[in-house]
């Protein structure tokens, strides 16, 4: 099984935009992959989600819906380690997440910091786009 760790900003992507909730549902429905999250991602997901900009374009019932949706096909860990890797340190928590779950990916839209580290640890850091042409999905 391919563990993958999905940034906040596809999730947050996928709620108001079609086209990005069927991409990024390619993943979450795929059997091949195991979608990882933690407590730091969940909630960073549930504050930004709700902040004005986004609330317009979806429902707090469907916020919700979507929220419990990656929950149930999530694989759920506790994150633990500390790490200060990131150029950007709010993403920090996304790399210790990928450390303690071993995961084979980090998937981001960050156009800079994330991608431009290419790799942590075993974690390969890659677009949307890339992982769904690696995978051919």
């Amino acid at each position: 099984m391919i563990r993958v760790v999905l940034d906040t900003n596809l999730y947050v992507s996928a709620l108001i935009n079609g086209n990005s909730r069927r991409r990024l549902n390619l993943v979450l429905s795929n059997p091949r992959f195991e979608v990882i999250t933690d407590n730091a991602l969940l909630s960073e997901l549930s504050v930004v989600i709700f902040r004005p900009k986004f609330v317009r374009f979806v429902s707090t019932a469907q916020i919700k819906d979507f929220l419990k949706l990656l929950s149930e096909k999530s694989l759920h860990f506790e994150t633990t380690s500390v790490v200060r890797h990131s150029p950007d340190p709010k993403d920090d928590f996304l790399l210790a997440l990928c450390k303690d779950s071993s995961s084979d990916y980090l998937i981001t839209g960050n156009k800079r910091d994330l991608l431009d580290l290419k790799r942590f640890g075993k974690t390969e850091i890659v677009t949307l786009s890339q992982f769904l042409d690696l995978y051919e999905l």
